[in-house]
């Protein structure tokens, strides 16, 4: 499970090394302070001098705190900079996730594991293992010299720590399952939070404020359940420490008198013994804590590992050789050539097939059929968010063999239906997908989408915050602000999802005309219903049933094709109702 998380610790593990030398060093010179008291009260009992003696034990004090002080701050930098490279790691595999591998989890829950679970990791990986692997030093170190001072009450104390051992360990094993319910109540929390917070509006139309605050509630309260039963068990183990080292400490102390008064030990070497029961807390606490860390961790790091073992998608391919230019006249090849398309989300529900069409150069190209068509599900193939069960998709004569995937969506631009807009400013909207574009590409863009107005009417222009979502746009503004970052980036291919589903006329009789300009820029690819769209249309491709049944121009398919037919009148009917709404009685 920490295999995947160990090869992060590359390049930090020479500084966990050094950390784990000096904590290491510092409590060897812990141990050896109870060795130089021996000796203080061996020479006191002797009658000698005893200044040199207690010099050294101040030295050794002071080397344990210093050396101390310096392994523990290396510790802590290096956790530092191992949580850095963890969450970037993280961030980085989360943003190249193949889209499919999205479905398996929650937004809300990527993002408790990518904020809240790596701090526990670091924990764990940094500070646990270095602490652990130091403090069973020093216990060894330290049971070793009390053998060789007294083995009777090594034995005795080492007898009491495994007792106590037993009962931490099954402790411990306990809390790690607590914690993985607790992380796991967590990540769904925050997921709902984030779901309910994304659709607020929705929630207040909907009067379920109170509904959702009690789910959230409940949600709360198993996450209060188990982390109450994580205090529980947690809090014990402290007791468990000081009755395993109080009843070591008596034991010693009964069964040294003993020996003393037998004549069978100095009384150096009693407080050289208890000296060392003593010592052994801090350790000991500590080391019981790294294994509580790393129980309480394996959820954590369980729940990371899942993320870094997601696929991702190829940023890069080797590129094949690119074809050659057309002959002198040869024509152009298509900008978007589908042949022979077979893709479904699951095995056995297909959702296209056999699906075959091409996008001239500089056309318009409109996309139409019933909900459930194939529609957006051949956009998101265009897209190469999927890969197609069977059959090619070519851009502009290049085969996805040819072109890394950057390349492939440097030259395909996609406007979504629903426009999502980014948090931050019009200009930084704008520049998302073009972040070199200068002023005066933007104020094209704006005009070519009929947004100047609006922006110039705004105090801070380009620079006026869209709010969170988009939420101080219009529908209408936040769909045209949509259109004019994807023109931006001067697309061979611009694919629009329904561009003008939430225009009013005037704006959409003005865009349909810039669709109708743009042809000469770039091809359009649109999912459209609205008859003005449809009309302007070079090719309509009636999709049902994920294959093509009809191709043609507005005027050759009304007549020719029933689908297509009922589609438009449908498409007319229900734009010349929303027109009339507010209409003068």
């Amino acid at each position: 499970m920490f295999r995947h998380l160990w090869r992060m610790t590359t390049g930090q593990r020479a500084a966990l090394t050094v950390a784990m030398l000096l904590m290491t060093a510092s409590a060897g010179f812990g141990i050896a302070q109870p060795i130089a008291m021996k000796a203080v009260i061996d020479a006191l009992s002797g009658g000698r001098l005893v200044i040199a003696l207690i010099i050294g034990l101040v030295v050794l004090l002071l080397l344990q705190a210093l050396v101390g002080a310096w392994g523990s701050f290396l510790l802590e930098r290096t956790g530092e900079r191992f949580l850095l490279r963890l969450r970037t790691t993280l961030f980085d595999h989360l943003l190249r996730l193949t889209i499919p591998a999205f479905g398996r989890f929650r937004v809300g829950d990527l993002l408790s594991r990518a904020s809240t679970d790596v701090i526990l990791v670091r924990e764990a990986v940094t500070r646990a293992v270095v602490e652990i692997t130091a403090n069973v030093i020093m216990t060894v170190a330290a049971f070793t010299i009390m053998f060789l001072i007294d083995p009777v009450l090594m034995c005795v104390v080492l007898g009491v720590l495994v007792l106590g051992a037993v009962v931490i360990t099954v402790t411990a094993s306990r809390i790690g399952r607590v914690s993985l319910r607790l992380q796991s109540a967590v990540g769904t929390m925050t997921a709902d939070l984030e779901r309910v917070l994304g659709a607020i509006r929705t929630v207040r139309i909907s009067r379920a404020e109170h509904r959702e605050t009690r789910h959230l509630q409940a949600l709360a309260q198993e996450a209060y359940l188990a982390g109450v039963q994580s205090a529980r068990l947690t809090s014990a183990v402290g007791p468990i420490i000081e009755t395993i080292v109080n009843g070591a400490f008596v034991l010693v102390l009964f069964v040294g008198a003993l020996r003393i008064s037998r004549h069978e030990l100095a009384l150096g070497s009693l407080v050289a013994i208890l000296l060392y029961a003593n010592q052994l807390v801090l350790p000991i606490a500590q080391l019981v804590e790294g294994i509580t860390t790393v129980y309480k961790v394996k959820g954590a790091a369980e729940r990371t590992r899942e993320i870094l073992c997601l696929p991702i998608e190829e940023s890069a391919t080797s590129p094949s050789a690119r074809p050659a230019a057309p002959a002198a006249g040869q024509p152009e090849p298509a900008v978007l050539d589908v042949r022979g398309l077979h893709f479904g989300y699951t095995a056995t529900t297909p959702v296209l097939r056999d699906l075959t069409f091409t996008v001239p150069q500089h056309s318009l190209v409109a996309l139409v059929g019933a909900s459930g068509a194939g529609k957006s599900t051949t956009f998101a193939l265009i897209n190469r968010f999927y890969q197609p069960w069977q059959g090619t998709i070519r851009l502009g004569g290049e085969a996805p063999a040819d072109l890394d995937l950057p390349s492939w969506r440097e030259r395909v631009s996609w406007v979504e239906q629903d426009c999502p807009i980014l948090h931050g400013t019009l200009r930084d909207n704008l520049r998302y997908a073009a972040p070199d574009a200068d002023e005066n590409a933007l104020w094209h863009a704006v005009d070519l989408v009929r947004l100047r107005e609006k922006i110039e009417s705004l105090p801070a222009g380009l620079d006026s915050p869209v709010g969170e979502r988009g939420a101080c746009l219009s529908s209408g503004e936040r769909q045209r602000l949509a259109i004019a970052r994807a023109l931006l980036t001067r697309p061979h291919l611009l694919l629009l999802d329904e561009p003008t589903a939430h225009l009013d006329p005037i704006t959409e009789a003005a865009l349909t005309g810039t669709l109708d300009d743009l042809r000469g820029e770039c091809s359009l690819l649109v999912i459209a219903h609205r008859i003005s769209t449809i009309r302007s249309a070079d090719q309509i491709m009636v999709l049902d049933n994920g294959t093509i049944r009809a191709t043609g121009t507005y005027g050759e398919l009304i007549d020719a094709d029933p689908e297509f037919t009922r589609l438009a009148n449908a498409a007319h009917h229900a734009h010349g109702a929303r027109a009339s709404v507010g209409d003068p009685v």
